[in-house]
């Protein structure tokens, strides 16, 4: 449909400009994107695309709701207010990311991920009248990798070594592969990470220099396999990290949060539909670092289809 399609390339195409205040005249109007009794959303990577059908693929199976899918729809921003606005019903969020990332932002890491998970909630609740469902143990951190060549070259271990190796004047060959939202991100991302390890202004204009923005699911290939750069940005449950041999470095001074999923439901959704949560309820507990890395190659490198591995996941475990 005409007016589906445009609705969906603006929230992807304008991302952050989409001004909360833009949206509130849809506020309460359940699924408004693409019909149904509920819409489900996503960002565009990867895993988001699984864990988006995941949902999708349980609420058909044992509810008797009409779904949207409207997965795919940008980052997080984007995402958010879709759901805030009643745009959409349902998309699986990062607490680390909805602790520093979702308004109203908050100051400083929380390292228990269990504390985490439940003042993220409470915001979430009592600021946006959302829904925090069972958190997954899966923990979609934020890492920075270099090329198995950069790091045999140079012997950076960590990030504050990479900082001294910046420092020190040596960066000017050195580039850098970023997405576009980790680039922007002041708190948990690249701007938060360069002032948290004390880059001095000259590496960081250097590397600002060196940097290159591009879909996050390109990053890995881009640095591991085309020679774009030696630097990039990933996700810790992303399994084209070992695929294409790149190196992490470490976080030693725990500049990030953590990031477990969840999923995250508009409260007057659940009020009229309940059985979305009973729907989802065993999925999270499944969803570990090393089963979601399992999913997430099947689409990434393998090419199939997130709604099929979401099907077959479940049907695997009983819950359809």
């Amino acid at each position: 449909m005409t007016g589906h399609t445009s609705r969906r390339t603006l929230l992807k195409t304008t991302g952050a400009a989409i001004g909360t205040a833009g949206l509130t005249g849809l506020a309460g109007c359940t699924g408004m994107l693409g019909g149904g009794d509920v819409a489900i959303g996503s960002k565009d990577f990867t895993e988001q695309h699984v864990l988006g059908q995941l949902a999708i693929e349980a609420i058909e199976a044992n509810t008797d709701l009409g779904v949207a899918d409207e997965t795919g729809l940008g980052g997080t921003i984007p995402n958010f207010e879709a759901l805030d606005a009643g745009e959409i019903d349902l998309y699986w969020e990062y607490t680390g990311t909805m602790w520093l990332a979702i308004p109203p932002e908050q100051d400083g890491i929380i390292e228990d991920p269990d504390e985490l998970y439940e003042e993220a909630s409470e915001i979430m609740d009592e600021q946006h009248d959302v829904a925090v469902l069972e958190k997954a143990p899966l923990n979609n951190t934020y890492q920075i990798l270099a090329t198995s060549e950069w790091h045999d070259e140079h012997g950076v271990e960590t990030l504050s070594e990479f900082a001294e190796f910046a420092d020190d004047g040596d960066v000017e060959d050195t580039d850098l592969v970023l997405g576009p939202e980790f680039q922007e991100r002041e708190d948990d991302g690249w701007p938060g990470l360069i002032e948290h390890y004390d880059f001095s202004e000259a590496a960081i204009e250097t590397l600002d220099d060196n940097t290159e923005t591009v879909n996050e699911d390109v990053v890995y290939a881009a640095i591991g396999e085309e020679d774009q750069g030696d630097i990039g940005m990933g996700f810790a449950t992303d399994p084209r990290i070992p695929l294409y041999d790149l190196q992490i470095l470490e976080d030693d001074e725990s500049f990030f949060p953590t990031y477990n999923a969840a999923p995250m439901v508009r409260n007057d959704t659940l009020d009229d539909h309940p059985e979305i949560a009973d729907a989802l309820e065993e999925i999270p507990p499944l969803l570990d670092n090393d089963t979601i890395s399992e999913l997430n190659m099947e689409v990434a490198e393998e090419g199939r289809s997130a709604s099929a591995v979401a099907t077959e996941f479940l049907d695997e475990h009983d819950l359809i």
